[in-house]
């Protein structure tokens, strides 16, 4: 057994271990407690799915603030001011939202708010007895006062020129927060909110010469009655159904049945650059009886079409001239007698320019005819003492076709991109339909689809088709129905197609088998029974005609 012997002095070897092995205590010590607040200031992994999760919810808070800022809401109250009164009289009409985008022009939004509050204005029972021409002269929008609420006594005019002309409503609502026309809770809201006060100013009107007093008996007829009432012994008035006793005058119609199957024999956007074009104008005229004519100007006039219109088609979306497409023809931007119109052409790979001149005439006749059979139905509703059908019409103030009196350009070789403003000498000419955020475009029947809508504008438009059929006389059905509807929840019909027993009026025409299906597959509504239609039998000789194969779907 070997033996280590010490080379220090015996006399200090055990205070020098006892110091020597304190250190090596002291110094583990120290490092033992950095290294556990080491471990426990360390980021603690996280799960691979939990840091996508974080990064889903970051993404979608950011997408709502966006989508909260990409939009205004607006709050707004009705007040109105009788003729000649500086005190406003009372509106049971509450308080209404919208919301408009940030990119919606100013102009436009406050136009359909003025139409929204026409249709709030419209709906409201005591109000009603203000003629229409009152009624336009009330809801002008460049007449109503937009005013923003600070509080309850206090409020902002906007001015039209300085606040609306060439504005957004993201620079409208910028300028109003900058120039302190909002409130506080309006300026400081998440997403953007304007409150607003529209004043009305009732006109005075010849057919009014007492405004006041006609509200008032309209308001006083609303109240309750403290006398005994038969109300208890039936479940509702009859002034509440459009299904109400028939007055003794009964509505007849005035069309005319056809003597023989022929057919008629005739962002900041730069400034749009129009070509102006040599034409003549064909209008539609339609008698007290049903019967069509095609009128031909001699007069040579002058049209503007936008120019490079055709560059913005395959985009889709309606800019500098290009307006939309259906599936046979494009609508591109016009000015005629310093008035917007749409133009409207058949698209050159479906049709051939005497094709185009065909279906353009047929459309516009089909167009007033639909309009002479929808004044029949306000006559039958007049008549019939149904007052609560909704305000329509179809899309044909100043239309007509306009045929070039000037040579077309040649058309470009195949391959070759077309650029012409005009593809062929014909074209039809129609109002611009009404846009914006508060518009919304409805389907409410197709070519071969009958119309079955559960809603009270869907069902008035039903019967609207059915009246077409049986004032008629089984003749004709308008289809393919589709209109636009208002802020003030009226409708703007447009591009009609028709079946006729004939079959000849329009490529979109299938003839009495059409007419036999819809009468089959039309549900009478309440429209209907208040109007009498449901009582009216279709002749035998539609009873039994069979469909031979299916009906073309048009969507033009």
């Amino acid at each position: 057994m070997s033996t280590i012997a010490s080379t220090e002095p015996s006399g200090s070897g055990g205070s020098t271990a006892v110091s020597v092995a304190q250190t090596i205590l002291h110094r583990q010590n120290v490092h033992s407690h950095e290294a556990s607040q080491h471990r426990l200031n360390q980021q603690q992994p996280q799960n691979p799915s939990s840091l996508n999760a974080s990064d889903v919810k970051r993404k979608v808070s950011a997408l709502k603030a966006n989508a909260r800022a990409a939009k205004i809401d607006i709050d707004f109250t009705i007040q109105q001011y009788l003729y000649g009164s500086s005190k406003p009289s009372k509106l049971a009409i509450p308080s209404s939202q919208v919301t408009f985008p940030t990119s919606e022009l100013a102009t436009s939004a406050f136009e359909q708010l003025a139409s929204k509050a026409r249709g709030l204005y419209n709906s409201t029972p005591p109000l009603l007895g203000l003629s229409d021409v009152a009624l336009d002269l009330m809801f002008d929008w460049h007449t109503i006062k937009f005013c923003t609420v600070l509080n309850n006594t206090t409020v902002n005019i906007i001015e039209e020129q300085k606040y609306l002309v060439s504005a957004t409503m993201e620079s409208l609502y910028g300028n109003l927060k900058q120039d302190r026309m909002l409130s506080e809770k309006d300026a400081n809201a998440k997403t953007p909110k304007i409150t607003l006060r529209l004043f009305l100013y009732v006109p005075e009107a010849e057919e009014d010469n007492d405004i006041q007093e006609v509200q008032q008996n309209r308001r006083m007829s609303t109240r309750k009655s403290t006398a005994p009432s038969s109300r208890q012994k039936r479940k509702r008035s009859p002034s509440a159904s459009p299904e109400r006793s028939r007055p003794a005058k009964r509505y007849q119609s005035s069309y005319r049945p056809r003597c023989s199957a022929a057919a008629p024999t005739t962002g900041a956007l730069a400034p749009l650059e129009f070509e102006c074009f040599k034409m003549k104008r064909v209008t539609c005229l339609v008698n007290d009886f049903g019967e069509s004519e095609m009128v031909y100007s001699e007069e040579e006039e002058e049209i503007m079409v936008a120019k490079g219109w055709q560059a913005h088609i395959k985009a889709g979306k309606p800019y500098q001239g290009y307006l939309g497409q259906g599936l046979t023809k494009f609508v591109f931007h016009g000015h005629y007698n310093n008035t917007d119109y749409a133009i409207l052409q058949c698209k050159r790979i479906r049709s051939r320019d005497a094709d185009n001149e065909e279906d353009l005439l047929a459309e516009l006749e089909i167009l007033h005819l639909s309009q002479y059979f929808l004044d029949l139905f306000y006559k039958r509703g007049k008549e019939e003492g149904v007052h609560n059908l909704p305000k329509m019409k179809w899309n044909i103030t100043g239309a007509f076709i306009g045929k070039l009196t000037q040579k077309l350009a040649d058309a470009p070789n195949n391959g070759e991109e077309d650029s012409r403003s005009l593809v062929f000498s014909c074209f039809m000419v129609l109002p611009l339909l009404p846009i914006g955020a508060l518009c919304s475009e409805i389907k409410f029947s197709g070519n071969a689809e009958v119309g079955v809508n559960n809603d009270s504008l869907g069902s008035a438009v039903d019967a609207y088709a059915h009246h077409v059929a049986i004032d008629s006389m089984y003749e004709m059905i308008i289809s393919d129905i589709q209109g636009i509807v208002t802020p003030d929840r009226s409708i703007v019909f447009f591009d009609p197609q028709s079946h006729t027993t004939n079959g000849d009026s329009g490529y979109w025409d299938h003839g009495k088998p059409a007419i036999t299906e819809f009468l089959e597959l039309h549900k009478c509504n309440k429209f209907c029974k208040a109007l009498g239609l449901d009582t009216e039998v279709p002749p035998l000789s539609l009873s039994n005609t069979i469909r031979k194969g299916p009906l073309r779907i048009g969507f033009d």
